[in-house]
């Protein structure tokens, strides 16, 4: 297996960055680097839980003893979100990636307004119920039909209440047309009149694939790291998700269990325990793994355009190179974090170890190849006034996707009611009476 551009056309390459080629035809792509102690310690600290610790299971195959899952799928998730942030507080893009749609949520929908929070540091990304509350300025003039930043001045729909009792969504008492109300324009609106549904549990199967379209034009990291939309009452059909496409973790080979101790010393006395004694759960391993795997296969099936007389849109392409350009780089810049030293915990601070390696669909030693994971993470999505005419053209940049004049970020209104109603049904002790009655 060869990684050289010269023996392939761009026919046969689905996508050349960074001195980095993925042949057509490939479904999957495997990163592996073998990581060390940055200390020297072999006592390591793996992810765990009160009362259970770390996990350890039999290799199947016998060959590695014990596997310790040092850090898990959904740790790693949030790790590899993490590199793609200027600042993990505020939500904002690395400067790499200027220009990517993501959602940002203020308290009165303005740049500049209180920060709630963003697709990009939300645990449920822009399916969070959250951002799918917000409140925007739907266009229902343009077609696709688009949904933009937060307007004061925009006049909201007048929708009729057909005799259906708004908390139950029974025949009304009265069994009468009841007065026009106001249709917040909530996202959850948008994204339920983008899909053509005609119920909250209701979508016309052939458009379920939009829901790509729309999460590539609003917030294209969910595709990479995967999202499930559910709202309570306003959107409850359970196809609008997809799983991860850039899945990662790191494991320990061979490994042993030991137990540490620990004591706790109150000095001041004030504590109801003066001296606890405890122990600290620790492994030793004979090798450590971060584990990579890009799905290409789930990527290159999205729908990332809107159909044209039933094919592909001229953005469908671009868009998905831009989607696995990403996920490489993401995996780039987290294996660049550990050239040194990085700090997963207390106790748990590693370092890379040779050079990682990289396969295609099957992993196979005997076929690895080192992974250019400097030059990746060196790349950058925006488009570079200097470069000649070729490399533009080569250049895999944010402008060639085709993003509809959506800003980035796209800023909604946090919908303090909304999230008033949820923090009420999380607390149990808020009871709402004519719930607790109806039938």
């Amino acid at each position: 297996m060869s990684n050289k551009v010269e023996t392939q056309t761009n026919e046969q390459l689905l996508l050349s960055f960074g001195g980095f080629t993925v042949p057509a035809g490939c479904r999957r792509i495997f990163i592996t680097a073998e990581l060390e102690p940055a200390n020297g310690d072999p006592r390591i600290q793996p992810t765990g839980f009160p009362d259970i610790g770390p996990v350890l299971y039999p290799d199947p195959s016998g060959q590695q003893g014990l596997i310790c899952l040092i850090e898990s799928e959904a740790s790693m998730a949030n790790r590899l979100e993490e590199v793609c942030l200027a600042d993990k507080y505020t939500g904002t893009l690395n400067p790499a990636l200027n220009g990517l749609p993501y959602i940002k949520l203020t308290d009165s929908g303005l740049p500049d307004g209180q920060l709630i929070t963003t697709s990009t540091i939300d645990g449920h990304r822009f399916a969070s119920e959250y951002i799918m509350g917000a409140l925007g300025t739907p266009d229902r003039t343009s077609s696709p039909i688009t949904f933009a930043s937060f307007d004061p001045t925009f006049k909201q729909e007048k929708v009729e209440n057909k005799a259906t009792d708004q908390k139950t969504s029974k025949p009304g008492k009265t069994g009468k047309k009841e007065k026009t109300q106001p249709n917040k324009p909530e996202l959850v609106a948008f994204v339920r009149d983008y899909l053509g549904m005609t119920g909250t549990d209701k979508c016309p199967t052939a458009n379920v694939p939009n829901i790509f379209v729309l999460a590539m034009e609003y917030d294209p990291l969910s595709l990479i790291h995967g999202f499930q939309i559910s709202v309570k009452n306003k959107l409850t059909f359970v196809g609008l998700r997809s799983p991860r496409a850039l899945t990662a973790s790191i494991v320990g080979l061979n490994c042993e269990r030991l137990s540490v101790p620990g004591v706790r010393i109150d000095p001041i006395g004030t504590g109801d325990a003066g001296q606890a004694i405890f122990q600290k759960q620790r492994v030793t391993a004979q090798k450590i793994e971060a584990r990579f795997s890009v799905d290409v296969g789930l990527l290159s099936l999205l729908r990332l355009d809107t159909l044209e007389d039933g094919k592909p849109g001229p953005n469908q392409n671009p868009r998905f190179q831009l989607l696995l350009a990403i996920a490489l780089w993401k995996v780039s810049t987290f294996l660049s974090l550990l050239r040194i030293e990085l700090s997963l915990r207390t106790e748990c601070k590693l370092r890379l170890k040779g050079l990682p390696q990289w396969h295609f669909d099957v992993p196979k030693k005997e076929e690895a190849e080192v992974f250019p994971y400097e030059t990746i993470a060196g790349m950058t999505f925006t488009a570079n006034e200097l470069a000649s005419a070729e490399q533009k053209k080569n250049a895999i940049t944010i402008d060639k996707a085709g993003f509809r004049g959506i800003c980035s970020p796209l800023v909604l209104k946090f919908d303090k009611a909304k999230g008033d109603e949820e923090q009420k049904s999380n607390d149990p002790k808020q009871i709402d009476y004519e719930d607790a009655v109806s039938e």
